[in-house]
């Protein structure tokens, strides 16, 4: 009798051990791991936020110490300040501060644009989950208009996703945001900085880098050819924009001239007395040079930035 109670008892205690081991196992569908492109809003906005914050503050390293240092630097050193050697030196250290700063800049955006990708992902996946629910195509014109679909008010059950669409939203808005705080000249500007410093640094140095900075330096050139060939196709749109601007500066020119030339005219046939010909003619030359200085501006930042961009196309194919 014994015998049998412990029999049942050891069968009874296998067959329990058998069903934790298989509810152990068990993993419901939503539980298993998920590719790392599927990865949650609240997942990705945790790694984009962390990265955003080191990448605007980097940024603001360089522009409020970094560069404003070196210029400070360079005005002492040609006003007689400071001596060669000592120049030498803060030149150095300031320098291999700025090419550091740079470096992650550029990194940081490499990796933000990849969030990002994620990020479209994420959005264009909650779209299809709307748009099976019964929501229009036009989600996004009627979020414009600051405007909630019927749908989600009439349907709670559509309310998650439509949390995470906004989310998703948000996320790509933050991004873009931090990323357009390097505006196109800053940006074209540090490329040609960088580069600028690391041939310097090559020439002193005789080029010997150990393979680990070598790896990282080629990484951030790879980079700057990616962003070169970027802000080359931006800049021949803001160059065509700045040569029209140019182009209609100079037709109102013209128009003021030949006033000019119409009053003097008329103050030559008696027309007008000297009072009215002096106002006449000073207001006139007034708006000629304004349009002459817009002009000469305009040229010069086209100058400067084809400067920069012949000068960051000669550095790279230097370095290939």
């Amino acid at each position: 009798m014994f015998l049998g109670i412990f029999g049942r008892s050891k069968a009874k205690d296998k067959k329990d051990k058998y069903a934790q081991t298989k509810l152990a196992n068990f993993k419901k569908p939503e539980q298993e791991k998920q590719p790392e492109w599927l990865s949650s809003t609240g997942q990705l906005e945790g790694k984009v936020n962390e990265k955003l914050k080191d990448f605007q503050s980097t940024i603001k390293t360089i522009r409020e110490n970094l560069v404003v240092g070196l210029d400070e630097l360079t005005k002492m050193f040609k006003s007689g300040e400071i001596p060669e050697n000592i120049y030498d030196a803060l030149l150095e250290e300031i320098s291999s501060n700025l090419t550091q700063s740079i470096e992650k800049v550029f990194m940081l955006r490499e990796e933000l644009e990849m969030l990002k990708a994620e990020a479209k992902i994420g959005l264009a996946r909650e779209k299809i989950k709307l748009r099976e629910s019964g929501l229009p195509e036009n989600i996004d014109e009627i979020i414009k208009k600051g405007q909630v679909p019927r749908q989600v008010s009439a349907d709670y059950s559509i309310a998650p996703y439509w949390r995470e669409y906004l989310k998703w939203r948000e996320i790509i808005g933050n991004i873009d945001k931090a990323l357009l705080s390097l505006n196109f000249e800053e940006e074209i500007s540090l490329i040609e900085q960088y580069l600028s410093i690391m041939k310097n640094i090559n020439t002193k140095d005789g080029g010997k880098v150990s393979p680990e900075r070598l790896k990282e330096i080629k990484e951030v050139k790879r980079i700057c050819q990616q962003r070169l060939s970027l802000l080359s196709e931006k800049w021949s749109s803001i160059r065509r924009d700045k040569i029209n601007q140019i182009l209609d500066l100079e037709v109102k020119s013209s128009q003021i001239k030949d006033e000019m030339k119409e009053v003097e005219a008329r103050f030559a046939l008696g027309e007008i007395d000297r009072y009215a010909y002096d106002r006449k003619i000073g207001a006139l030359r007034g708006s000629l040079r304004k349009i002459e200085k817009e002009v000469e501006d305009l040229r010069n930042y086209i100058d400067g930035i084809d400067l920069k961009v012949f000068r960051i196309t000669e550095l790279l194919s230097g370095e290939t």
